[in-house]
């Protein structure tokens, strides 16, 4: 590599690499920070030659790292453009504090292009956690997240509300339902059942520390009661479950509330007994208010004052 210019001079250094070289550098999280489709045009002007070939890089301490030249990469190194033999390579000294702040940034915005169930997808990842169901590994959970805390999913929040401005962070929303994730993972919980208002009312009830595995065991297995008649709590919940699903509503954001409260008010019954006169019913689930048992959970797990949960 030669200097062309010192730092001193321009503020950065101008070097004279080899593209080998250039491919060897380093790639931090904030290597996308590129001009788009531009270069595939310019590279044909001739006398937009040598810009075309110009990248950025970052030095921090005596480590390079790449800023721009992303797509142009992909393009050299499969041949849709012609690669150089050359680059031309302006490069910017970089503080320690700095790059870990734009590593920060940079990642930040990279999970706010992905589609939801990529986040959690990436939070699992993240958090080293392994799910096997269908139900869980795929992602699916950002809206059943949103109602176990919020009440409602993200599109019916009130953004002006000071509780519900903030999105979730879903890392650390995963985290909260580590346990409770896993436990209801271990069920193997099938899709049609654990739908989202099914898993958000779940994860409220087992977030309480109520002891109800027996019930969400019972419920994947279809093996509700009745009894002259009468449905027990798990039954009045399926029936609940199936009316939304052949009535094609379960993927309603209100439906999904809906269920959820009803999952909510099964498990409120189921855990007062058979000796409840409320346990064998005729009549359908009516729910139960969402946010008076989410506040409790937030107060119980010392989340009160989070507002990006």
């Amino acid at each position: 590599m030669k200097m062309v210019y010192p730092i001193s001079d321009l503020g950065c250094a101008v070097l004279r690499m080899s593209f080998s070289d250039w491919l060897d550098v380093r790639e931090p999280e904030f290597f996308d920070v590129d001009e788009g489709d531009l270069y595939g045009f310019v590279q044909q002007i001739p006398s937009l030659y040598a810009y075309s070939f110009t990248v950025v890089l970052v030095k921090v301490g005596t480590t390079l790292f790449k800023l721009t030249g992303k797509r142009r990469k992909e393009a050299w190194v499969t041949g849709t453009l012609s690669k150089p033999d050359y680059l031309t390579a302006l490069i910017f000294d970089m503080t320690e504090a700095d790059f870990q702040t734009l590593c920060r940034e940079a990642k930040a915005k990279q999970f706010e292009a992905l589609p939801p169930h990529e986040v959690v997808k990436a939070a699992y990842s993240e958090l080293g956690l392994t799910f096997v169901s269908e139900r869980l590994r795929n992602g699916f959970i950002n809206e059943a997240i949103h109602i176990a805390l919020r009440g409602r999913q993200r599109s019916l929040q009130d953004k002006r509300s000071i509780r519900e401005r903030e999105d979730i962070n879903m890392k650390k929303a995963i985290e909260l339902f580590k346990s409770e994730l896993l436990l209801i993972d271990g069920l193997l919980p099938k899709s049609d059942i654990f739908t989202t208002g099914v898993l958000a009312g779940s994860l409220i009830m087992l977030g309480l520390n109520k002891p109800i595995t027996e019930f969400l065991k019972r419920l994947n297995n279809n093996q509700g009661k009745t009894k002259d008649g009468l449905a027990d709590p798990i039954e009045c919940l399926l029936k609940a479950i199936h009316r939304h699903k052949i009535s094609q509503r379960t993927m309603q954001p209100r439906m999904a509330i809906d269920l959820a409260k009803k999952t909510v008010h099964a498990i409120a019954i189921w855990l007062e007994g058979e000796q409840s006169a409320k346990y064998w019913r005729m009549r359908d689930l009516t729910g139960h208010e969402l946010m008076p048992l989410i506040m409790e959970l937030k107060q119980l797990k010392m989340k009160n004052a989070e507002r990006d949960l």
